[in-house]
């Protein structure tokens, strides 16, 4: 891996070239309140996306075009702050700068090897702040930069967006700043977002502009500074408007969580002189195409760690899901104790899983400084690690947010070999829980820790700055009904994902269910029957390639996994890294199909809604030459018995059509290799000649 050092340098391979931007005057529309705005713009290197900033006496406006088309209507935005007044560009004559940033960036725990730096970038100055417009082939962004001394408090940040009439959403809409993130998204018109506080559109979310394109909003480097949110004002049909969380002033702490009280009338107190974080659009011509983008990686801050060879992707056998039920092992009292963990090592062990979680149960009320002597913690690390198999150890942020106490468990649980904390219920996204995210990874890396943080929002790119964190939740994952046999909302929700969460960053979904429920399915008995979903086994399977996870996890047992040996066999295969992510069909809120490589093998995952469709999947991600194929498929009853799959192999040549049929709420999941193995030394990057 290269060092934060090498990575800098690589990211700051830029070639400078100070000129005034400025579009001319005939070329541009004009404000009504303006009679002669100056117009700046940034260009991706392709030539295909243009972010624009009009300066004029109203104020300031963005918009976003597309190949000439527009995706985002001009636009006021700003930026106040109690000390300074308001940043609009009121009446102001910036001077303008360019740049072109060049370079890449080794990404060893990422969807990609590396990761292009490539943009266009304009930087309009107005004295002690700026706006900078950063222009990439597969989005734009801007942020504000300011220069102000010593430390400034941010009272409003108005970051709008005005969609062209028509635009239809794919959005999930949560009730206010209290919340894990996690609903199912819906579609519609602008105007179909429920209006007013305290109905929140969070990030990202997916907007299809007829005739124009598509594109996702979401941000990145969110460091020391709220999340950002937007809400729909009543009659503003195609608007939505930034809508952020104050710093809390008044809060409750149980054991698990913060609930806010109260809070101040601001945003942040911050540095004065600083960035802050990007406005984040991904365009891409076809839905599928946003599955591509590296933008929120790209634009995080390099990384802070010196040398991160240490972090670890991998599998993760896990407990939670199922409530630690294993029933095939003779004599075994299942349950939160030292023998069943023990078993999950074995479990883990024989399929070469890199880890397995301990979720809550491990501490006596959630102390960690109370480890459960029924569990036994260092028995259990000492055994896995005899295994070859790494602990990671679940918290509630509560246990966690003190610093002093935070370094003390670090620091204990790190001296017996644990690998890393998986820690939850932080359940915000203000300026506080920004600084404990920032502080905790950091933190942990000193400490050669792994952190997963779950109950929080989307990923900002912060996995760039500490390659140690693995994931993110913020998903509506699996977790959804396990114990009631599922709900059938995560089936269809799981498609949108992918056009929609899954563009900011790695999912903490925890996929792999082996007790799979037909739509009709028989009522399921809660206490008696497993926990169980909604979807057929190969909707399961597929989701493996599709969904980004560095850590992934096997939510279900190992003995439903031992029952289904095939299956399992495939998933325990499946890498959580990539060298390449190809979006290779879908359409949002109907289907998705992704193909990733590593190494000289791809994998491709493709899920369907609750229709079923059959599916030509065009194989020329594959490069060149022949390839030997396993693929998971739904049986002809899968629509009455979930459960029921298909098992092929076969050879195909790079290039050929593969038909796949999926059942209602159905999934197709295959892998290929190179068919001639005396070759495989010539494997180039991505063919098999």
């Amino acid at each position: 891996m290269k060092t934060a050092r090498h990575q800098s340098a690589a990211a700051l391979a830029i070639c400078l070239a100070a000129a005034f931007h400025i579009i001319p005057a005939a070329s541009r529309p004009c404000l009504a309140a303006e009679a002669r705005p100056l117009a700046f713009s940034a260009v991706s290197p392709d030539g295909r996306n243009e972010l624009r900033l009009e300066v004029g006496d109203g104020g300031m406006s963005y918009s976003v075009f597309r190949r000439g088309k527009t995706l985002v209507e001009p636009t006021e935005i700003s930026l106040t702050t109690r000390e300074h007044g308001r940043m609009d560009g009121r009446g102001a004559r910036p001077r303008a700068t360019t740049r072109k940033v060049c370079g890449t960036v080794a990404t060893p725990l990422y969807k990609k090897a590396s990761v292009d730096l490539s943009a266009n970038e304009t930087r309009v100055d107005f004295g002690e702040w700026a706006l900078v417009l950063h222009a990439r082939d597969d989005a734009v962004a801007w942020r504000f930069e300011t220069k102000y001394k010593g430390e400034i408090t941010v009272t409003a940040e108005d970051t709008y967006i005005e969609f062209p009439k028509g635009t239809e959403l794919c959005r999930s809409v949560v009730g206010g700043f209290q919340t894990s993130f996690e609903k199912p998204a819906e579609i519609g018109p602008v105007a179909g977002v429920p209006s007013g506080h305290p109905q929140i559109v969070i990030l990202p979310f997916a907007a299809t502009v007829p005739g124009a394109g598509v594109f996702a909003v979401t941000e990145s480097n969110l460091l020391d500074y709220p999340g950002l949110n937007f809400y729909r004002r009543e009659g503003e049909p195609n608007r939505l408007r930034s809508w952020q969380a104050g710093v809390p002033r008044k809060f409750d702490v149980n054991r698990r969580m913060t609930n806010v009280k109260s809070r101040h009338p601001y945003l942040a107190k911050t540095k004065g002189t600083r960035a802050f974080p990007w406005r984040v659009f991904v365009l891409a011509d076809s839905p599928i195409g946003l599955v591509e983008s590296d933008a929120v990686y790209a634009l995080a801050e390099p990384s802070r760690v010196a040398d991160a060879s240490w972090v670890k992707p991998g599998q993760v056998a896990w407990d939670w899901w199922h409530g630690f039920k294993i029933t095939d092992v003779p004599g075994l009292k299942t349950g939160c104790n030292f023998e069943t963990y023990r078993e999950y090592v074995n479990f883990a062990a024989a399929n070469g899983i890199a880890y397995i979680i301990m979720d809550e149960g491990w501490a006596e009320k959630l102390d960690l400084d109370r480890p459960r002597d029924s569990v036994n913690v260092p028995g259990v690390i000492a055994y896995a690690k005899e295994k070859g198999v790494g602990v990671i150890l679940w918290a509630a942020w509560a246990q966690l947010m003190d610093r002093e106490k935070r370094l003390r468990v670090f620091d204990r649980y790190a001296a017996m070999g644990a690998k890393g904390f998986k820690i939850d219920f932080m359940n915000r996204d203000d300026q506080l829980v920004e600084r404990f995210l920032e502080e905790t990874a950091a933190d942990a890396a000193e400490r050669r820790l792994v952190v997963m943080f779950h109950g929080v929002h989307k990923p900002t790119g912060l996995c760039r700055t500490y390659p140690n964190v693995l994931n993110y939740e913020g998903v509506y994952g699996l977790e959804q009904g396990h114990s009631i046999g599922g709900r059938k909302v995560v089936v269809s929700n799981d498609v949108n994902l992918v056009y929609t969460r899954m563009v900011a960053g790695a999912m903490d979904y925890t996929p792999g269910a082996m007790r799979n429920r037909a739509f009709n399915a028989p009522d399921f008995v809660k206490g008696r029957d497993a926990s169980a979903c909604y979807g057929t086994r190969c909707h399961q399977l597929a989701l493996f390639p599709l969904f980004e996870a560095p850590v992934q996890m096997l939510c279900d047992s190992p003995t439903q996994y031992r029952t289904a040996p095939e299956c399992t066999a495939f998933l325990a295969k499946v890498p959580t890294v990539w060298d390449e992510t190809v979006g290779v069909a879908g359409e949002i809120g109907k289907y998705a199909v992704v193909a990733r490589r590593k190494g000289g093998r791809w994998w491709l995952g493709a899920i369907t809604n609750w229709d079923s469709r059959e599916i030509a999947l065009p194989t020329d991600f594959l490069g060149g030459g022949e390839w030997d194929v396993e693929v998971f498929e739904d049986a002809p009853d899968a629509d009455v018995n979930a459960e029921h799959y298909v098992r092929r192999t076969f050879t195909v040549k790079a290039g050929d059509t593969l038909k796949a049929k999926l059942a209602p709420g159905g999934g197709f999941a295959a892998s290929f290799s190179c068919a001639k193995p005396e070759t495989s030394a010539k494997l180039n990057r991505i063919s098999c000649n």
